[in-house]
């Protein structure tokens, strides 16, 4: 099931990120850093009429996350979008950007936007699958390795899924 968070979730959005980003691409201590202060600032001042965390949860055992965070009246920011490896390729991945493409909706946003990493195979797909569109490409030195980072976007305006 996807159900909003509590408190405690917060605690596993950052270790589990932690974990899977160092296990499965080789992060370091600075995107620990980096997820920590961001999950961190949604707690203290997350605004939870027009942002939330979803958690996916399965047999009272976590298995994931997303989030939409407000950048402003009209454009949320996609976050923290995670699955357990166990938990993946049975449809989760779907369930949940499904679940914040309606609620963006809902709150009245025109757009939602997130970041993410070119290595980041499985996400890629599934943004581009319900109509985002990478609109920034920039390579820098993240996590103590050459990244290519992608903005992608989502009109919500425009509605629909691919297929």
């Amino acid at each position: 099931m996807i159900r909003t968070f509590i408190q405690k979730d917060l605690q596993y959005v950052i270790e589990a990120h932690i974990r899977i980003y160092r296990d499965e691409y080789n992060y370091d201590d600075s995107f620990a850093a980096f997820i920590s202060s961001a999950v961190q600032t949604f707690a203290d001042k997350g605004d939870y009429t027009k942002e939330m965390l979803w958690i996916v949860e399965l047999n009272h055992r976590t298995y994931g996350s997303i989030g939409l965070t407000r950048v402003n009246d009209t454009t949320a920011q996609l976050r923290w979008f995670l699955l357990e490896p166990e938990a993946r390729g049975a449809g989760w991945g779907r369930r949940l950007i499904e679940h914040v493409i309606a609620y963006a909706t809902q709150q009245g946003y025109r757009s939602i936007l997130l970041w993410t990493n070119s290595s980041l195979y499985g996400a890629r797909n599934l943004y581009e699958l319900y109509g985002f569109e990478v609109k920034e490409i920039r390579t820098q030195i993240l996590s103590g390795q050459e990244m290519t980072e992608e903005r992608w976007e989502l009109d919500l305006r425009l509605g629909g899924i691919e297929q």
